[in-house]
């Protein structure tokens, strides 16, 4: 066998590795992580330099007699100071890999869990921190190994001197720290929605991605050993999920009323990506007719059978499982309101499968429902389409106060969740039955607002959104305030406050007065905003969209021509003065 860091055989030249597998001739004592993304990580530079230096004193004296140059004295001596200071290495180490497993990737995936109710664009963007966070778990995985090799080397060359024990200690924080180093670092979204708005499709609408992925582990050959090994993955209950958490070996069946595509993939290293195996294009598919009630209440997780193995003798063997989610035969959209709580402010990570807390803080809450309604306004309306990644307009913190303000905080600035979820900030006017004139209003819950708005953006005015044509969340006040404030004619695109599903467009005329247009959903499905402000009499002699966009221009019209050139400008006439004048012959 080859001397080497994951043959558990002794050498010195062996026992400074890199994270390629060269051999370092520079001490660790002398190093620090190597990448300026794991540099920046101040805690971990220090507590891994510490742990570095305890292993370096270990290294020198094993090295030493290893040489076969020491005296016996000199021997006994090293073989009485080793255990002393193995004791501190292992302190060092449980230290270290507390700090990366309860600091590091814990708040990763605490924050990961949030951002799933965002645009893929911000979920990459913490995804992309797995790099560091992979650098990081590799340097501390070196030591580990490098310390086991010359573990095994004092246990087999110097028995019944305690050495079996440490070398027993050390493996079982390298057990624990390699196990967890195994993630699900791309998580399914809250909801399912298993067939759109045909409920009698077999899969779900649109896809999603999974992944699972080892963070480090070099060293200890997982990514050789572990190359094309597959992973298989089943669908199961919550239920399943909790027996998981008390008996890790519990065994894992086919659900009975949803089978996951697909159901396998293989473990693949890339290089800027580690050792991963990618489940991309996950859809549900029904094994039977189901009723929407009957799913609806039920929450479902991905199970992931982890089986690999490790160097000196070490088996990495359980199962990853995933946040929760709802499987939606038909769309239920309290359903997925009350899944967006879970996932934006439940702590999943730290106690799986717990309770959705009571309330939440105005900033948590604000970020929240800005993420939610990008993730909206991105959801493709064919399932052939794909997401591309963009960075999603954000919220002004003018919006985020209008939103957070019809939550009704308390005086601590704390919304209660049960707003979200209860609390009437819309009417809709309902047709009874078999009438087309008669019917009654109805209150209609925050959530269903909030919803509903994105919705119609995404369908019907995705692009002037995106062009910064649309203001947003503004009440009737507010739209009057700012116009007041333009000392030209513009219009405001607005989302009604009060009336369910329905755009307003708040208009300052040249006269400087102030009307207020409705549209609903019927009415952007028969004709874009875009083309009815161009071409609506309303709108004639209307020159600007709030703050400040030329409306010809901004909406794709007539180019405006340049009217200003020689218009007398140091007089300061009013804006109205050229109305009635233009140019005697035409410019053919």
């Amino acid at each position: 066998m080859d001397p080497s860091p994951s043959s558990g055989v002794y050498s010195p030249e062996f026992m400074d590795y890199e994270s390629d597998g060269r051999a370092s001739t520079v001490s660790f004592s002398a190093q620090s992580p190597a990448t300026l993304a794991a540099q920046s990580d101040t805690t971990f530079v220090i507590k891994h330099n510490a742990t570095a230096e305890l292993y370096q004193q270990f290294k020198d004296d094993v090295d030493y007699i290893f040489t076969g140059n020491a005296s016996v004295k000199d021997q006994n001596t090293l073989l009485s100071r080793i255990p002393m200071t193995l004791e501190a290495l292992i302190t060092a180490f449980n230290d270290e890999k507390q700090y990366l497993m309860g600091e590091v990737l814990c708040n990763w995936a605490i924050k990961q869990q949030k951002l799933t109710v965002a645009t893929l664009w911000t979920q990459q963007q913490n995804y992309n921190l797995l790099s560091a966070i992979d650098t990081q778990f590799e340097y501390f995985g070196e030591l580990l190994e490098q310390t086991l090799s010359g573990l095994n080397y004092l246990a087999e060359h110097f028995p019944n001197r305690g050495f079996e024990e440490f070398l027993t200690r050390v493996k079982h924080i390298t057990h624990y720290f390699l196990f967890y180093s195994i993630i699900v670092s791309k998580q399914p979204p809250s909801v399912v929605v298993k067939c759109g708005e045909a409920e009698n499709h077999r899969r779900s609408r649109f896809w999603f991605n999974t992944e699972i992925r080892i963070l480090g582990g070099r060293a200890f050959n997982l990514h050789k050993n572990s190359e094309n090994l597959q992973v298989q993955c089943f669908l199961i209950t919550d239920d399943t999920a909790k027996r998981l958490l008390s008996n890790a070996y519990h065994e894992v069946y086919e659900n009975e009323e949803f089978l996951i595509e697909p159901p396998a993939s293989i473990l693949h290293s890339e290089i800027h990506h580690g050792l991963a195996a990618k489940f991309d294009d996950m859809r549900v598919s029904k094994k039977g007719q189901l009723r929407r009630d009957s799913v609806a209440t039920k929450r479902y997780c991905l199970c992931y059978n982890i089986r690999v193995t490790a160097s000196h003798g070490i088996d990495l063997i359980g199962k990853k499982v995933s946040l929760p989610f709802a499987i939606l035969v038909g769309p239920k959209t309290d359903v997925e309101a009350k899944l967006f709580l879970e996932r934006s402010f439940a702590d999943l990570v730290r106690k799986p499968l717990s309770d959705t807390p009571t309330i939440a803080s105005y900033r948590d809450m604000a970020d929240a429902l800005e993420m939610k309604f990008q993730s909206i306004l991105e959801t493709p309306q064919k399932s052939t389409d794909t997401i591309p990644l963009i960075q999603p307009k954000p919220f002004s913190n003018n919006i985020k106060h209008h939103i957070i303000h019809r939550l009704k905080p308390d005086n601590n600035a704390q919304i209660a969740l049960e707003n979200f979820m209860k609390l009437p900030v819309a009417e809709e006017f309902c047709l009874k039955r078999g009438s087309t004139t008669e019917g009654e209003w109805k209150l209609v819950p925050y959530y269903e607002w909030f919803f509903k708005l994105a919705e119609m953006l995404n369908k019907y005015m995705l692009q002037m959104w995106n062009d910064g044509l649309i203001y947003g969340f503004c009440g009737k006040d507010e739209a009057e305030h700012l116009l007041n404030d333009c000392p030209r004619s513009t219009l405001l695109v607005r989302f009604s406050d009060i009336e369910f599903g329905k755009i307003k467009v708040s208009v300052k005329d040249r006269t400087g007065v102030i009307r207020h247009h409705w549209y609903d959903q019927t009415d952007l499905q028969s004709r874009p905003l875009s083309r009815e402000l161009l071409s609506n009499n309303k709108y004639n002699g209307v020159e600007f969209i709030y703050p400040n966009f030329q409306i010809d221009m901004a909406l794709g019209g007539r180019e405006a021509g340049n009217t200003n050139v020689r218009k007398p400008r140091h007089l300061q006439p009013t804006p109205v003065y050229f109305d009635n004048q233009e140019a005697a012959v035409a410019n053919f």
